[in-house]
């Protein structure tokens, strides 16, 4: 089933549609974040708001006041009940927005349990709002869902290669759940804010929610207009346990342990180590910048005076991989994309390509990947600039070739 970032960027692409109806900003950045965690190109899907939809208006509800001290006994209690309680879309709308400051509340969007804001994804619902609390209305989105991400995987900070940000503040609370604010800055929309919030439950459970300063194309305002600490109140309400209620269970969900009995989090190789394999792996005479100790596996690379930004990835043998190649050999190529099926059986893709994997005018991505008979996938990405939200034409610093050798060299193996 799909997990966190790939709903995520979905929504986050689909509310940028909706707010703009322009075509969508540069959408080779989506790459930086499905490449840190192994998961392929795809196109992203459009949406637009549909007209006549239900508008609710909260003044005055008492907003956070009642909500208590986000860091004691906070968020929604687990259940093991198999017995689901559907909600309707306007059930789900009122619990949340009666969650939200003193304002007026515009539904754009909106789901109840069981029919999901997306088609397939029994598993979560969520919706859009454009909320004003006065200072200028902004477009607020939320989701509630239930995953098979522990909290360490369920609620993490977004990569700020991809995007320009202020910080990203992780917190564990008592109960074992995460809580990360998350402040970014829009790299197309001057003075534009982004601000994510997540809580997410040893079970799997995760609140996530992303405000804007207004519109994701224009700002009307400094900030959004709930601070981290509303934020943080609004994501670990009890009052979220209603719709988890309504949401089936997963059958391979977490168990709700402690944090120091809970299993670690399967996972490939960290940061530090794939970057520790990529250095001696590229050409002579190429410097690099030192790795910065993050959990972000990319790093500067500066060759004959071109200096590009480099992103790798390593998923281990899994069914899963095998599955993705074929479904790598059974799509089309695009334009300047080349295949080659080496003796043992091994898949080796390179690609360049501009805004979107069927643009070829300016190329602005430069990709690698090697597909293994068993599933592994080793994958290589490069941007001509400093980092993923400013690059440019013009030549990089590793060509597909050098690209390609460094991902087929035996030290990944």
């Amino acid at each position: 089933m799909p997990t966190d970032h790939d709903f995520e960027n979905d929504l986050s692409c689909a509310l940028r549609d909706a707010a703009e109806l322009t075509p969508e900003p540069l959408t080779h950045l989506l790459t930086v974040g499905a490449k840190e965690h192994g998961r392929r190109w795809r196109r992203r899907r459009r949406t637009a708001v549909a007209s006549g939809l239900a508008t609710l208006v909260l003044v005055g509800t008492g907003g956070f006041m009642a909500l208590g001290d986000p860091i004691g006994a906070v968020g929604p209690s687990s259940t093991t009940s198999t017995e689901v309680s559907k909600m309707s879309k306007d059930e789900v709308v009122a619990l949340v927005t009666g969650l939200l400051p003193p304002g007026k509340a515009t539904v754009l969007d909106a789901g109840g349990t069981g029919e999901g804001t997306l088609p397939g994804h029994e598993y979560r619902t969520g919706g859009t709002l454009l909320f004003d609390d006065g200072s200028g209305a902004s477009i607020f989105t939320y989701t509630a869902d239930r995953t098979d991400l522990t909290p360490e995987r369920g609620a993490v900070c977004m990569d700020g290669f991809s995007m320009p940000q202020d910080s990203c503040n992780r917190s564990t609370l008592p109960d074992g759940s995460v809580v990360v604010i998350d402040k970014l800055r829009s790299d197309h929309t001057p003075g534009g804010r982004e601000w994510r919030a997540t809580w997410a439950a040893p079970d799997g459970r995760r609140v996530s929610v992303i405000e804007y300063n207004g519109q994701p194309a224009a700002k009307n305002r400094e900030n959004p207009p709930l601070s981290a600490e509303q934020l943080t109140a609004f994501i670990t309400a009890p009052a979220w346990e209603r719709i988890f209620s309504a949401l089936p269970l997963l059958k391979n969900a977490p168990t709700n342990a402690s944090p120091a009995s809970a299993p670690p989090p399967a996972a490939g190789p960290s940061a530090t180590e794939l970057l520790a394999k990529l250095v001696p792996l590229l050409p002579t005479g190429a410097t690099s910048s030192p790795a910065d100790g993050s959990n972000r596996p990319d790093l500067t690379v500066t060759l004959d005076g071109r200096t590009s930004m480099v992103q790798v990835s390593d998923e281990p043998a899994s069914a899963r991989g095998r599955d993705e190649e074929k479904s790598v050999e059974a799509s089309p190529a695009a334009p300047l994309e080349v295949r080659e099926k080496l003796p043992d059986g091994t898949l080796v893709v390179t690609n360049r390509f501009g805004n979107g994997k069927t643009a070829t005018d300016p190329i602005l991505h430069w990709t690698a990947d090697v597909y293994s008979p068993d599933g592994r996938h080793v994958s290589i990405s490069e941007w001509n600039g400093e980092n993923g939200y400013t690059a440019r034409p013009g030549a990089p610093a590793l060509s597909p070739e050098q690209l390609k050798a460094i991902v087929i060299n035996a030290a990944w193996r």
